[in-house]
């Protein structure tokens, strides 16, 4: 018995631990995680997926407007004929919160290469390629 003891104390505290953490980390986020899709995320990258969801955390509800685009799609919505919305590698959203504060947080992100916001639509957008915006 006192043997069975000894051995689940490392356990117990591991435990404890990992409950501890788990109360310390659930305050860190403002905002629960709150995506829409209103287009296909089948094929959006996990990265990009994971930065959304951390975009709707820390400034509240994302709404997914564009991600995977046909190429007929793509030259109506005026996209570049190389487009990362092609290759089920870009996403446009929108989030009601600081654009300003957006972008920097998008900037921060290794995850995303390209990065921009368009005003006159009101939407964000983000893709896997290399590190630029425009």
């Amino acid at each position: 018995m006192k043997a069975a003891a000894v051995r689940s104390l490392p356990k117990a505290r591991a435990m404890a631990l990992l409950w501890l953490c788990a109360v310390l980390l659930a305050g860190c986020a403002k905002y629960p995680i709150d995506v829409t899709w209103n287009d296909t995320r089948w094929c959006v990258p996990l990265r990009l997926k994971v930065v959304l969801n951390k975009v709707s955390q820390n400034f509240g509800p994302v709404k997914v407007y564009s991600s995977h685009r046909w190429p007929l799609e793509n030259k109506r919505k005026g996209g570049k004929a190389k487009s990362y919305h092609l290759t089920c590698r870009a996403v446009d959203f929108a989030v009601d919160a600081n654009r300003y504060e957006v972008m920097d947080f998008l900037k921060s992100r290794r995850e995303v290469g390209g990065y921009s916001y368009y005003p006159r639509q009101g939407f964000y957008h983000i893709d896997t390629g290399p590190r630029r915006t425009w």
